[in-house]
């Protein structure tokens, strides 16, 4: 008698990893560390067993909603400033690089089409404050130089410090600690919190080093300010945020 076949594995859902690979607004070396940040956060989730896809924000024209309702999660990484302008701000004279209001405007609609289809968002360096502009707040467009954020105008070196995660957060879920080290490398921050978001870790100086969905029902929606998938961090903490984002990708 012929044996009954094995069932078909199940399909492993998708995420949208989304990034500017080849801004002409962004120098070389930060080129070259996007690409390293990018391809060290696809590992991480691939091994936490969900399939990355990648955009070029700065120069795909599809549209942001129809990409978004193709895939389990959207994660927007890092790279240049997003332009004053998106908040309501003028640009502070020679405060600002990498700006590209093309990848601006596609991530910004991007974040807002999985929020809005309740589909996990995940925002990390410039995604965190992407998903924060996207729902109405503001940035803090220069830190100043010398913090323990960043120790050079381009970001171009990472810096370590502790950041403190609140109770009773999402974070909290997924780091069971007070504090974190990380591996920073930001000159901008969150100022006014968008809407349906709360912070959920911040720093000595009171700066706001995640934020996340803050209304009932919203589903699985973070943003941290730090580089987790930055090759000097710590590889775990990397690694439980990556698997939660795909626990929640795989409920979804």
């Amino acid at each position: 008698m012929p044996q009954p076949s094995a069932p078909s594995p199940a399909p492993r859902r998708r995420i949208l990893a989304s990034y500017s690979r080849d801004a002409e607004q962004a120098s070389a070396w930060l080129r070259e560390a996007l690409d390293v940040l990018a391809r060290s956060a696809a590992d991480a989730l691939e091994l936490a067993g969900v399939d990355v896809v990648f955009v070029d924000a700065g120069r795909t024209t599809a549209e942001p909603a129809d990409l978004a309702g193709r895939v389990d999660g959207v994660l927007i990484l890092g790279g240049g400033d997003l332009d004053p302008a998106a908040y309501g701000q003028p640009a502070l004279d020679g405060k600002l690089y990498g700006v590209d209001p093309r990848a601006d405007a596609f991530e910004l609609a991007l974040a807002n089409a999985a929020l809005d289809a309740g589909i996990p968002f995940l925002g990390i360096c410039r995604g965190m404050q992407v998903l924060n502009v996207a729902r109405g707040g503001t940035l803090e467009q220069d830190l100043g130089p010398n913090t323990v954020h960043n120790v050079e105008s381009e970001n171009s070196t990472m810096t370590g410090h502790s950041v403190r995660l609140l109770p009773d957060t999402l974070l909290g879920s997924i780091y069971p600690a007070e504090h974190l080290d990380i591996r920073s490398g930001h000159h901008q921050a969150v100022a006014a919190v968008g809407r349906g978001l709360r912070i959920s870790a911040d720093a000595a100086d009171g700066t706001s080093e995640a934020i996340e969905g803050s209304e009932p029902g919203a589903g699985w929606v973070l943003g941290v300010q730090w580089h987790p998938e930055d090759p000097e961090a710590d590889p775990g903490q990397l690694a439980a945020l990556m698997a939660a984002f795909a626990r929640a990708v795989s409920r979804a």
